[in-house]
């Protein structure tokens, strides 16, 4: 309370103060302790401790939420104590609907299952909500040998194996024929035929050779003889010598650069890829405007959704298991940053391309809160300098930076403790980008499958051999 006039009979109004007769009351806290709510809720509000000149430990927020309040407090010279006892989200809100808290300090998107209970302030903040997933991992697949090229190339390149063995069977055919009846019509039946004149080859032998030069093998004494068939086997070499070298090179590129599994990046193919969606306690309200939407797809988000865990629990259970955690997109951000970021800058997790229900976002205010004018001013002052985006991106990209900070020193007591035991630093599996059987599993099966073929024409010669002798 602040006395600015007094009035009697004898001396009528006497003013005291250079403020007005009527001020508006909550342009000027004047220094009162305002009562709020709200939790730690990493990025938008941290909580840290910081020693005063006394020696004493003050308790500071920072983030753009927390920057925010400091901000009104300054304005509306105030100062705030955040009420103890609140278990959560939705008990923070009680405190308001109750009046014992005069603003929750966590954004919360305007929603109309919302204003029933409270009343929200200058929306300040557009919030995307959307879900982090894990990112998928590569799985043993024997199609590894089979990626380097397109289908198209596979089925032109089967054509041109058919077709060049068949024309230089043709042609050896037709050479041999013309051979042998220059032999005879000179009558030099005294020359050793086996030497000049070789025994045909069926076509299964030709296609044989013809696939031998693909994978390296050297031509036989058979395909180099002649000058009938020189032509075509130098087309086939040039053209197998290209092939074969983009094929192994990207091969190569498959094998240390794998292709991955496709991930869900929309929210239709998030229903269909999870079992289950989590979301912090107040994803109820959500759950509710989901059910409540008309949407075929929104409807099945909210029976998957199941709501409890924290940010970081649930984002923990979808690294771990087949489900995603939905929560803001700067809220996911800061917390795969932070625990699920690695010191080379790669992440365990993603966050979905496209957001679920877009809308602006306040903090929640008891109804006709009279100081909310003066509230909302302050905040439309300080998004329209642009201040509230330029403090979630330093928040993010601070949080970044100490986790690549975490993942360097915790590498660095690795290698230390490498260098006490007397292994030489840099040699742990982690730091080895060894193939794996994720990446061999298609050779491994050829082979297997080339043993097995050979095992069984090698049993089926051996019993007809045994047959003919019988």
């Amino acid at each position: 309370m602040v006395r600015i006039a007094s009035w009697s009979t004898d001396q009528g109004l006497s003013v005291f103060s250079h403020l007005r007769l009527f001020p508006e009351k909550f342009s000027n806290f004047h220094g009162a302790t305002v009562p709020v709510t709200g939790l730690p809720w990493p990025p938008f509000i941290i909580q840290f401790e910081e020693k005063a000149i006394d020696g004493s430990v003050v308790k500071k927020y920072k983030g753009p939420d927390g920057l925010l309040l400091r901000a009104a407090a300054n304005t509306l010279n105030f100062t705030f104590s955040f009420l103890r006892s609140v278990t959560g989200v939705n008990d923070a809100a009680d405190r308001v609907v109750e009046r014992k808290s005069f603003m929750l300090v966590v954004f919360h998107v305007v929603l109309h299952t919302r204003l029933e209970r409270y009343d929200y302030s200058y929306p300040y903040t557009f919030v995307s909500f959307g879900f982090g997933l894990a990112k998928p991992v590569l799985k043993p697949q024997w199609q590894s040998l089979y990626y380097p090229l397109a289908d198209e190339v596979w089925a032109s390149t089967l054509a041109a194996l058919l077709l060049m063995s068949a024309l230089i069977y043709m042609v050896s055919m037709i050479g041999k024929s013309m051979l042998l009846c220059t032999v005879l019509r000179t009558d030099a039946l005294e020359v050793d035929l086996s030497g000049s004149i070789r025994k045909s080859r069926d076509i299964g032998a030709m296609m044989q050779e013809i696939f031998g030069t693909l994978v390296g093998q050297n031509l036989s004494n058979s395909m180099r003889s002649g000058s009938s068939n020189h032509a075509l086997v130098a087309a086939w070499l040039i053209f197998s010598f290209i092939l074969g070298t983009v094929y192994r090179g990207n091969l190569t590129a498959a094998l240390t650069l794998p292709k991955y599994p496709p991930r869900p990046e929309t929210v239709e193919e998030l229903v269909n890829y999870v079992d289950r969606v989590t979301m912090p306690p107040f994803g109820k309200d959500w759950q509710k405007q989901f059910r409540e939407s008309g949407s075929v797809t929104l409807e099945k988000l909210a029976d998957l959704m199941y709501t409890g865990p924290s940010i970081l629990e649930g984002l923990k259970q979808a690294n771990e298991k087949k489900q995603a955690h939905l929560a803001a997109r700067n809220a996911i951000n800061h917390w795969i940053a932070e625990h699920f970021t690695g010191a080379d800058g790669n992440s365990l997790m993603y966050f979905g391309r496209e957001s679920i229900d877009p809308g602006a976002s306040a903090w929640p205010l008891p109804h006709d809160a009279p100081y909310k004018r003066q509230l909302d001013a302050v905040m439309m002052t300080v998004n329209e300098a642009g201040l509230y985006n330029k403090w979630t991106h330093d928040t993010v990209e601070e949080a970044k930076r100490d986790g690549r900070r975490k993942q360097r020193e915790r590498r660095w007591q690795e290698e230390s403790e490498q260098a006490s035991e007397g292994t030489q630093p840099g040699t742990s599996t982690s730091s080895i980008k060894a193939l794996t059987i994720v990446h061999m599993q298609g050779p491994l099966i050829l082979l297997l499958l080339g043993l097995v073929f050979a095992g069984l024409t090698f049993t089926t010669e051996i019993l007809s051999e045994r047959c003919r002798c019988r």
